[in-house]
């Protein structure tokens, strides 16, 4: 038979860790976000224009290193901001 102390104990317990995960955003913290998204969509779309410039001007071959390199740091961009937002949704 189950120990009647223990369940009770162990099921206060994970309700104290789930209610930790889903802790709310502040204010602040939303505001913070989406300021992180347009900035990191109003960079987004300069590259894009920046990419079809210089495609129009030097070709598609000499520009590929430079699209490539936008992508990256569009990639590394979005991966810092939500690792920002998880970490202020766990605060």
């Amino acid at each position: 038979m189950i120990n009647k102390k223990l369940f009770i104990t162990s099921l206060f317990a994970l309700s104290m860790g789930v209610s930790y995960v889903h802790a709310e955003e502040t204010a602040s913290e939303k505001s913070a976000d989406s300021a992180r998204d347009m900035k990191r969509k109003t960079k987004k779309g300069v590259h894009k224009m920046e990419d079809k410039g210089c495609e129009m001007v030097n070709g598609k071959m000499e520009c590929a290193g430079k699209k490539m390199k936008h992508k990256a740091n569009e990639a590394v961009d979005a991966t810092k901001d939500e690792a920002k937002e998880l970490k202020n949704k766990a605060d």
